[in-house]
């Protein structure tokens, strides 16, 4: 696997357990959480895996265009540009993952008609939504991408430029 593919598919990962956990970490005074919880999780993880998912592709292809240029990234640097990708694409999946669920809510309904009611609250779950995940994901998401940037700038030195 190369370490671009290793990057992007280690950051789709933490994205998926931290949206997860940040959804059932705020419901944390019941005991156990429930099916419920889960559920409320993974209706947000796709924007969340969406985001990071090409944050973390665009990052190592500036990361790459750097390393061409003569430049050497430290891992924390390329942390904070990926956490900076992430949150600027972040509003933008979030409010396609809407619009889609939206469409496909429409088209399972049995009385459709209700769109235009949903897309008028697509800017308050948008900017709420963004919200939250710049409160309750930066952190998390800045300590746990740090590591995978920094495999993958070890994995990236580890290569050689040089043709056999």
């Amino acid at each position: 696997m190369s370490p671009r593919t290793e990057f992007v598919l280690s950051s789709l990962l933490a994205a998926a357990l931290l949206s997860i956990a940040v959804v059932v970490l705020m419901d944390a005074d019941r005991r156990a959480p429930g099916v419920a919880e889960f559920a409320t999780a993974l209706r947000f993880a796709p924007a969340a895996l969406l985001a990071v998912g090409l944050g973390a592709w665009f990052v190592s292809r500036w990361q790459g265009r750097a390393q061409r240029a003569g430049r050497r990234w430290k891992a924390g640097g390329m942390t904070l540009r990926l956490l900076l990708v992430v949150l600027l694409l972040f509003p933008l999946s979030l409010a396609a993952w809407a619009v889609i669920a939206i469409a496909i809510d429409a088209l399972a309904a049995s009385q459709p008609g209700g769109t235009g009611e949903a897309l008028a609250w697509l800017p308050v779950l948008v900017f709420y939504g963004s919200l939250l995940a710049t409160l309750f994901g930066a952190a998390p998401l800045f300590a746990i991408e740090y590591f995978a940037c920094r495999r993958y700038l070890r994995r990236q030195a580890a290569l050689s430029p040089d043709h056999a």
